[in-house]
């Protein structure tokens, strides 16, 4: 389960944060594999905006499901805070955690944390490296010194709390572009993305696993791998697909910047039958998990939670030999 949603009224900020939780801990209980959790910053009022903040407040609830930070950018944010928060996140939910990496796309984010734009992507790849070298530091060797844009630092000691996982929690990238795809699969790890025809989805994870398979990594991180590798959509479900495409409508036009879609078209939408046919096609071109975000009307919730309870009834059992699903 996704949660990222925009609230247009500010008396509603804390029913959405008190609605967003419910959904985590019922979808937990319900068996969801992984809670995910979005960033933006002073972006159409995303929700609760700091997603390692939200993720402590969760992790400590949730019984089974792994917490999913969709996406984080290191650009963003001092490596060695990044580093104390995804470990402390990490031992707080037993080492289940997923952080994935993503450049955003929105200039907003970056021009509030003072970050040159004609930069964005050299900060984002000097953000990754610096926090793996903060991951893999053990105080021997003399100093770290640290630099992002304009953070600095220097370590003289590994960073406390350590992380559950050892050495690290699984890490990710968020992209639909075709190098940043094959660095993932080069270093190991998941590939998260947002493509929207499972045509285009199976072949850009064949190159993915193509590429996992010629770069030499074990068999656990190659499992590990294919088994976080994900396809994002906004869901919604109702008896039927016309009922369903129809309140979806409803939906985006009281909401036009959506959840993580805009328009019924780029989502899964429809009635039980048809959404698990059309998450099944994702399936079968090689995604190992399904991020779902539930159109979210913190108002009248009542169209959600039917969706909500079709999916967990209807569509879910249908997956139950799998992995997980999310």
């Amino acid at each position: 389960m996704h949660l990222s949603t925009r609230i247009q009224d500010k008396r509603n900020e804390l029913p959405l944060l008190n609605c967003l939780t419910d959904l985590a801990l019922e979808a937990d209980a319900s068996g969801f594999g992984a809670i995910s959790l979005t960033e933006h910053h002073l972006y159409e009022n995303q929700g609760y905006q700091n997603s390692l903040l939200f993720a402590c407040a969760l992790a400590p609830r949730l019984t089974q499901a792994t917490i999913v930070l969709a996406t984080v950018n290191p650009a963003l944010h001092h490596p060695v805070r990044l580093v104390e928060s995804c470990n402390l996140i990490d031992q707080l939910n037993s080492g289940r955690l997923v952080v994935v990496f993503g450049s955003g796309f929105k200039d907003t984010d970056l021009i509030l944390f003072g970050r040159d734009l004609a930069e964005r992507h050299t900060l984002f790849e000097q953000g990754i490296k610096t926090v793996l070298d903060v991951w893999a530091y053990d105080g021997t060797g003399g100093p770290l010194e640290i630099a992002v844009g304009s953070d600095r630092g220097r370590l003289d000691a590994p960073v406390n709390p350590s992380s559950f996982r050892k050495p690290r929690p699984i890490l990710a990238r968020a992209t639909l572009n075709g190098s940043a795809i094959a660095d993932a699969a080069a270093r190991g790890w998941p590939m998260f993305t947002a493509i929207k025809d499972p045509v285009v989805a199976r072949e850009q994870l064949a190159g993915y696993h193509a590429g996992l398979a010629a770069a030499g990594h074990d068999a656990e991180t190659i499992r590990l791998a294919k088994e976080w590798s994900s396809v994002g959509k906004a869901i919604h479900i109702a008896d039927t697909d016309e009922q369903a495409r129809s309140e979806a409508e409803a939906f985006f036009a009281g909401n036009p910047s959506g959840a993580i879609a805009r328009n019924p078209d780029d989502m899964i939408c429809g009635s039980p039958e048809t959404v698990a046919r059309q998450i099944k096609a994702f399936a079968d071109a090689g995604a190992g998990l399904m991020i779902c975000g539930f159109l979210i009307n913190v108002v009248d919730q009542s169209r959600l939670r039917r969706s909500f309870r079709l999916f967990k009834e209807e569509v879910m059992p249908q997956f139950a030999a799998e992995p997980a699903m999310a």
